[in-house]
Formats: C-alpha cells, sequence, structure tokens
C-alpha cells in the first residue's frame, strides 16, 4: 500500500501526464513561496493554466474533487499573481483548473475541471 505522499506524487506525474497529452506544456512543477503550493502550472495557448491535483484512495473523506474548497481555489488564484511577478512573460488570461484523481482496485478515475470557481 502507498503512503500518502507516494499515492500525491504518482497523482501528480499522472495529472502532468495527462496535460500534456491534451496539449498543455508543463512549465513548472510543485512551485513554492511562503504563501503556499502550486502542483502544476501548465500552459494552454495564450492562457497561464494554475492546476491543484488531489489524489484520494478512497472515498471515506469524501471525493477528490469535494476536497478543494473555495478558499483553496481563492489562494490558488493568489499564488498565480505571485508567481506571474517573478516572470518575464505575460498571459492573455489565468485559468485555475483542479484534476480530481481517485483510485479503486488499482485503476485511477481523472476528472479535469477547466476554470474551476
Amino acid at each position: 500500500m502507498a503512503t500518502k505522499n507516494e499515492l500525491g506524487r504518482h497523482g501528480e506525474q499522472l495529472a502532468a501526464d495527462y496535460l500534456t497529452s491534451e496539449g498543455l506544456t508543463i512549465i513548472d512543477r510543485n512551485w513554492r513561496c511562503r504563501h503556499g503550493e502550486i502542483d502544476i502550472i501548465a500552459e494552454d495557448g495564450p492562457t497561464l493554466v494554475v492546476v491543484e491535483v488531489k489524489t484520494r484512495s478512497g472515498r471515506s473523506h469524501g471525493t477528490a474533487l469535494e476536497s478543494v474548497r473555495p478558499a483553496k481555489l481563492s489562494r490558488l488564484r493568489m499564488l498565480a499573481a505571485q508567481w506571474l511577478t517573478s516572470q518575464p512573460r505575460r498571459f492573455e488570461t489565468v485559468r485555475v483548473d483542479v484534476i480530481a484523481l481517485e483510485r479503486f482496485a488499482g485503476d485511477y478515475s481523472l476528472l479535469h475541471v477547466r476554470g474551476a470557481v
């Protein structure tokens, strides 16, 4: 049985692989500052995409998607603004996505919510 950290790292890798297969370019992973962390930062054409990845091995604490609350989305928008201040590039728009992964019997289901509110 995988530890919580191993499960999370595997989920983030699955999410990064999925995003790449969908045509997005991964710019950064696990970017941190004193206010928090962004799991994946990607580029979707002219759009900067900040991605929160949640991986669960069961639903005893709710679904993976339910665990991303409005306060977390708000923090991700703030973190995206901080990341942008350190970058020479500019983007037309910024989007916050959530990728929710759930593992059941060794298989993963993936739900990608674009522009999570």
